[in-house]
């Protein structure tokens, strides 16, 4: 168990200390305007949209690490074109944005565009070594995966953990959204566990529309069972309005105390946009305990 990195909570809002955000390519720029709510160096994601190009996401890490943050730009594998695409693709993000660490996922191209069918794929091939990629997350699915049973996903991560360590990588997990804590802290629990000790960035999905949340909930095949979405506070019956995670936060601050979980922050998903989730956070951070 990493009992010694627990998060220890002084007070409920303490549970957003060293949080992350997703942060798309065309909104990089609000980035430095909102030091006041977004501190210096904290992790930024970056999407592997299909539908932007690598100069988007070169740029895009690049305004990231002007506005003082740390970028974290994900790489999908299955949709990169070959060895030396994405070896171009990395050495622009290290020279122009100083990127030290990547987020690794499969991506949904069926069949695979290149030579990469999966993370573990590009983590065995070395090429993130010869640029210098120290840090390496990975994705996580507490609620599990379209298209592999937890049977697969267990020995997908473990592998993953495997070559890592060997490579003297260090690296994390994120997680998909879910609008419940119960199974994604059953999950950690499981990861702990197996002895994986690294920090875990659980999804939270930010105030949204209903329907906007739902959309979102269908693509990534998160659980939105009534009973799921009632305890999160949305109604089917009222799609234009708009949600917030308050009642989920609520949840880890008071779970995350357990120092069972270890090293394990919040990670944001600003699907209604990222200056309303950059309201809630400032508005959550100044409510009384």
């Amino acid at each position: 168990m990493a009992m010694s990195q627990a998060i220890h909570l002084r007070d409920q809002s303490d549970v957003l200390d060293d949080f992350s955000v997703e942060v798309t390519t065309k909104d990089t720029a609000q980035l430095a305007a909102m030091s006041g709510a977004i501190p210096k160096g904290t992790i930024i994601s970056i999407p592997f949209l299909s539908t932007e190009s690598d100069a988007d996401r070169i740029r895009a890490a690049k305004m990231v690490r002007q506005a003082g943050y740390v970028p974290l730009p994900h790489i999908a594998a299955r949709r990169l074109e070959s060895e030396s695409m994405l070896s171009a693709m990395l050495s622009a993000l290290v020279n122009d944005a100083q990127v030290s660490r990547l987020l690794l996922v499969a991506g949904d191209a069926d069949p695979p565009k290149g030579p990469f069918l999966d993370t573990a794929t590009i983590l065995r091939s070395g090429i993130l070594e010869q640029h210098g990629i120290s840090n390496v997350s990975i994705a996580g699915h507490p609620e599990g995966h379209p298209v592999q049973n937890a049977a697969m996903l267990t020995s997908a991560l473990l592998e993953k953990r495997l070559i890592m360590e060997a490579a003297n990588i260090e690296w994390s997990i994120f997680t998909q959204f879910a609008f419940a804590s119960e199974p994604v802290l059953a999950w950690i629990g499981e990861l702990r566990r197996l002895g994986i000790e690294v920090p875990i960035h659980i999804g939270i999905p930010g105030p949204a529309s209903v329907r906007t949340l739902l959309k979102f909930a269908a693509v990534c095949g998160v659980s939105a069972s009534t009973s799921v979405l009632k305890k999160y506070g949305l109604s089917i019956t009222q799609l234009l309005s708009s949600a917030g995670p308050d009642a989920l936060v609520n949840e880890y601050a008071t779970g995350l105390s357990n120092a069972e979980y270890g090293d394990v922050r919040l990670h944001f998903y600003p699907f209604g946009g990222l200056h309303k989730t950059v309201d809630w956070l400032q508005e959550y951070r100044t409510r009384p305990s």
